[in-house]
């Protein structure tokens, strides 16, 4: 029999074997913790890039709207000659279509990711995020040639 007072090499070993299993499974279990709660934060981050930028362009699209209603006061006033009023049309529709594509984006999008993977996440939020930039060019370029379309009428 071995004295309580005496260390036994095969013991200390395995105590800290033990004591090291612990400590990594402890470690690998923080980390995993983490890592979950990096992926849900960057979730949260690019999906809130893609509403803040939603909402820029809604902005965008109100202001091509605006633009929309003037060219269509000139269109009804008729001040314009026909070749300037079939311009003025194709500038409308353009305006028209850039605000049916935020439409369909608006409608298209879905914010709920339940049961979806970290990786399918960020894939459909990036997907998202492009299509809604692609959205927003469309909508400062149909404004741009409209207003410059209702400039050059104004000196007219």
């Amino acid at each position: 029999m071995i004295p309580s007072n005496h260390k036994d090499p095969d013991r200390i070993s395995n105590n800290l074997y033990k004591m090291n299993k612990a400590f990594y499974t402890l470690l690998l279990l923080a980390f995993m913790i983490t890592a979950c709660n990096d992926s849900k934060k960057q979730e949260k981050d690019l999906q809130k890039q893609v509403i803040d930028f939603h909402e820029k362009v809604m902005a965008d699209d109100e202001k091509a709207m605006v633009t929309k209603l003037k060219l269509d006061t000139v269109i009804m006033q008729a001040k314009i000659t026909k070749a300037d009023t079939a311009e003025a049309h194709k500038l409308n529709a353009a305006l028209m279509a850039a605000d049916d594509a935020m439409g369909t984006w608006m409608q298209k999008f879905e914010p709920d990711y339940s049961g979806k993977s970290h990786d399918d996440v960020i894939r459909y939020l990036t997907e998202q995020q492009t299509k809604v930039k692609q959205v927003d060019a469309m909508l400062i370029d149909a404004a741009k040639q409209a207003d410059a379309y209702l400039q050059n009428i104004k000196k007219k």
